[in-house]
């Protein structure tokens, strides 16, 4: 701006304006002098040179317009989000480092507000990993610890402040917070370990109890004694030590505390893949029922993870529990970053590429809030320029891995129709219960929707569970998909290569061998047993065995449930090449009320492909009877 200035300071002043003179349209300046108007005639040697300029001046003075409707811009947008246009940086969790323009921030403190004006005792909050939880957590403890009360300047500009009933509990109400982000452990023993680290932290976040004129001796003797047991790394008491604390920080402030828990579910979702689920889930349980429920030393408290732990198995006897998993309504707009205020920051940031940023990044959906982004993938691209994949490589997929080697058959076919584009309608059920992981098919989608890489819309919740359709959320995690979920299948591919081979060289035992081992590993009575005629043991295998021969595509037409003859077939298999084998499949349930034996049952399913001229339709494509072989599977009705 200062150097449009200064060349229009350079540049004649005035008008120029044209007149008819002997029907010719002669230049002339119009200026104004001591308050008249004066016109000048430009000669004829000067003529280029003026006109040049003038449309020089023309130019600059719409620069100058477009830059000052800009900076207009700016200063509101700078209004309503005051600290956009600091510096980015990175990896910066304590909402201290961002108070007063330290650091580049987008104002999410009206999440205060909403929490307050909710009546939960108890809140549950899930979102994917680096949306801003941690920060958000700091933003609410500094808001109302007396600890920092001595700095209103830290939210005078931001929303929170303009809403005077919040404002009034500025300051007022202690907090205890504790992170379970590093409870994680190769074994029971160092996970929770990895607890009493982080209860001494949070036992040291409140050394001013040690100067308390309020608590009597044996009060300052249990913290003491408490902090010096998780300096220690001892165990024996973790299951109290929240509840222990608040009763002391109750005791010194006389006003009940909140308490703040972060990342929850870490130390279970690390023992669950490292297998010590059982002694964790204990410990948790009675850590929890002991901090909410047998706690009347607290006035609410605010918990945040990635996944929804099962009631059950975490909060059984908890009746006043409210949980906002990514698609409810509350809380929407609180973690992540909006598609308004991405183009602020980008605008604040001196940076006109929304479009790119938009297709790289958008695609985020919580509660009906469309169009969130993450604010990691945001604050690296908007620090270094360059439209990479920032967030798929922050967090760990150790539970998804397990499960996909655990079920290695059952979902890469939809992974790859998700990785084609394409939106597939899934039941999920938000609820993570880790006893029924192993035989729950829809597993691995709540997982994926839970940690972020795939979006639900269309939501419609019918008691435990949810419809939606399902797609991947954006580029970012398209890439994702391409390369480590794919690679995750490459256990379950040997299944795929074992099958096909003994199929195609018609070694019968081998294939019974397979499917009896995926029958162990990954199947439940529930895929298999008694269950509505829709879902019959009958159409599972079906659905499994195409699953095991999809890779076969490039040699045969394979044809599921058609006409052929007098009846349906389950499978045909037609060669591409005439010199190929063709194959035909029926799939057989055990009736012991007709059948004396497993083997009378594959006789009556060979015996229907037989009378129902189930070849008809290989024959008519010119395959020879030599050439089909007909198959069968049986399995007993539990």
């Amino acid at each position: 701006m200062r150097e449009i200035d200064n060349r229009l300071e350079q540049l004649p002043k005035g008008t120029l304006t044209y007149k008819n003179i002997n029907g010719k349209k002669q230049p002339y300046i119009q200026r104004t002098v001591e308050g008249k108007s004066v016109s000048c005639y430009v000669k004829l040697s000067q003529r280029e040179q003026v006109l040049a300029e003038f449309e020089e001046r023309g130019k600059l003075s719409e620069e100058k317009k477009r830059l000052l409707a800009y900076v207009d811009g700016l200063q509101n947008i700078l209004k309503r989000n005051p600290y956009l246009n600091a510096g980015v940086g990175c990896g910066y969790q304590d909402f201290k480092d961002f108070a007063c323009g330290r650091q580049f921030y987008v104002d999410k403190t009206h999440f205060i507000a909403e929490w307050v004006y909710r009546d939960a005792k108890v809140t549950l909050i899930t979102r994917p990993r680096r949306f801003g939880k941690t920060t958000l957590f700091s933003t609410v403890e500094t808001f109302f610890d007396p600890r920092f009360a001595d700095h209103p300047e830290y939210f005078e500009k931001l929303r929170v402040w303009g809403d005077k009933e919040i404002r009034k509990l500025f300051g007022m109400v202690p907090v205890i917070s504790i992170s379970f982000g590093n409870c994680k452990g190769a074994d029971y023993k160092q996970a929770v370990k990895g607890i009493a680290d982080s209860f001494y932290n949070m036992y040291e976040a409140h050394r001013y109890l040690l100067k308390s004129t309020r608590l009597e001796a044996e009060d300052l003797k249990e913290y003491k004694s408490l902090r010096e047991l998780f300096r220690a790394g001892d165990t024996g008491r973790i299951e109290i030590a929240i509840q222990r604390l608040c009763r002391l920080v109750y005791l010194h402030y006389q006003i009940l505390p909140v308490i703040l828990g972060d990342e929850y579910d870490t130390p279970l979702l690390e023992a669950y893949t490292d297998g010590y689920w059982s002694e964790m889930i204990g410990t948790c349980r009675q850590l929890f029922h002991s901090t909410f429920k047998e706690n009347p030393y607290y006035a609410r408290a605010l918990i945040t993870g990635v996944t929804k732990v099962s009631k059950n198995s975490l909060f059984s006897d908890l009746n006043n529990l409210e949980t906002d998993t990514v698609t409810c309504e509350a809380y929407s707009d609180c973690f992540g970053f909006t598609e308004q205020e991405v183009m602020d920051a980008l605008k604040c940031q001196n940076m006109d590429t929304m479009h790119d940023v938009k297709e790289m990044y958008d695609g985020f959906i919580f509660g009906k809030q469309k169009d969130m982004y993450n604010p990691w993938s945001i604050c690296n691209y908007m620090r270094s320029g360059e439209l990479q994949s920032y967030w798929i490589n922050t967090s760990s997929n150790k539970l998804i891995g397990e499960i996909i080697r655990r079920h290695p058959v059952r979902s890469k076919h939809e992974i790859e129709q998700l990785m084609a584009g394409e939106i597939i309608h899934k039941e999920i059920n938000e609820n993570v219960t880790f006893q029924y992981l192993d035989g729950d098919e829809n597993s691995l989608w709540s997982l994926f929707l839970a940690v972020g890489y795939i979006k639900a819309e269309n939501v419609v919740k019918q008691g435990e569970s949810t419809w939606c359709d399902m797609s991947v959320t954006n580029r970012e995690v398209m890439g994702m998909f391409r390369y480590e979920i794919l690679a995750m299948f490459e256990n379950g591919n040997a299944v795929y290569n074992d099958f096909t081979k003994a199929l195609l060289s018609h070694r019968m035992e081998d294939l019974n061998d397979i499917l009896l081992d995926i029958a162990y590993t990954s199947m439940s009575y529930f895929d298999v047993g008694k269950c509505p005629p829709e879902r019959t043991s009958e159409n599972f295998y079906r659905g499994l065995v195409l699953g095991l021969i999809v890779s076969l595509r490039d040699q045969y037409r394979i044809v599921s449930n058609r006409e052929s003859g007098q009846g349906r077939y389950d499978i045909a298999m037609y060669p591409l090449e005439r010199n190929k084998d063709a194959f035909i499949m029926e799939f057989k349930v055990f009736d012991a009320k007709k059948e004396r034996s497993l083997e009378q049952t594959a006789a009556n399913a060979l015996k229907q492909i037989e009378e129902k001229n189930y070849e008809a339709d290989l024959i008519a494509a010119g395959i020879g009877r030599g050439q089909i072989y007909k198959r069968y599977c049986s399995e007993v009705n539990l």
